[in-house]
């Protein structure tokens, strides 16, 4: 991501605009569910700016307390993020059940007239964090493209209300909604964990570098080979080589070089080689 690229921030900015006016629109229109759902976006809220900050911090290089640099803040980010969607969407699922079991008809134009703000900030939030790449970016879009979606499920369940009497087609809507969004958050919350517990890259074959190195003369076998991710995008590895004897530097740096070459079609952010002769 570059350096002046500010779509974080802009994000929770517009969340943080939206909650306010949820909020300022909850009293004035005496909804329950207006105020109830700017709750949830001052939750979203602070996931985001905690995201915004995070993201910031994985910039930095090394340092003596952490060697391999800040990469993995933002993934806590993604983690932060991931968690509080989660807890959301189980909270607005059980909050549409309770509706459902004693349905209330909602103020309907208040309705129609958030819908459409929140339909058109959260949209903007979400067009600025489409080009995301990273973990922490793409939990960040869905946590905004759920609030956008839901705004519509709300605009379009208004517009019906305003000529049918249906008071439980607005938690439906929300709950069909919800239930898409947990799959979607789960399986980024499942890969973020599996990064912090250094499993192997999907696109990494341990067995086939083992086999290439192996092929290559002067090695005669292959141990401590592991690869794993800082991040979804920046992989680490290491290997111990046991050769035969080398008679010369310029051997070992010609060996050295051949291993590296196989290690590059994984663009490596750090590789450690460690030679153990015989």
């Amino acid at each position: 991501m570059k350096k002046n690229d500010n779509s974080i921030r802009d994000a929770f900015l517009i969340n943080v605009a939206f909650t306010i006016l949820e909020l300022i629109g909850g009293i004035l229109s005496g909804s329950i569910a207006i105020l109830a759902d700017s709750l949830h976006d001052f939750a979203d809220s602070l996931s985001l700016g905690a995201g915004w900050y995070l993201e910031n911090k994985s910039k930095k290089s090394s340092t003596q307390k952490y060697s391999y640099g800040y990469a993995r803040f933002s993934l806590l980010g993604a983690m932060i993020n991931a968690i509080t969607l989660l807890l959301g969407s189980i909270y607005i699922i059980y909050e549409s059940v309770n509706r459902i079991i004693d349905p209330e008809m909602p103020n309907v134009y208040w309705m129609l007239g958030t819908s459409v703000i929140g339909i058109a900030l959260n949209g903007i939030a979400v067009w600025r964090l489409k080009s995301g790449k990273n973990m922490n970016r793409q939990v960040m879009l869905i946590h905004l493209l759920e609030d956008a979606l839901g705004w519509v499920a709300v605009f379009i369940g208004s517009i019906v209300l305003l000529f049918i009497e249906i008071p439980i087609l607005d938690p439906l809507l929300a709950i069909i909604i919800n239930i898409l969004v947990l799959a979607f958050v789960m399986t980024k919350l499942v890969a973020s964990i599996q990064i912090l517990l250094q499993k192997v890259p999907d696109n990494v074959n341990i067995p086939e570098l083992r086999q290439k190195i192996l092929c290559l003369n002067n090695v005669k076998d292959v141990s401590h080979l592991h690869v794993w991710s800082l991040n979804e995008e920046k992989i680490v590895a290491t290997v111990h080589i046991r050769t035969v004897e080398l008679h010369t530097f310029d051997e070992e740096i010609k060996l050295k070089k051949s291993i590296e070459t196989i290690f590059n079609t994984l663009n490596p952010e750090h590789l450690t080689i460690d030679f153990v002769h015989e």
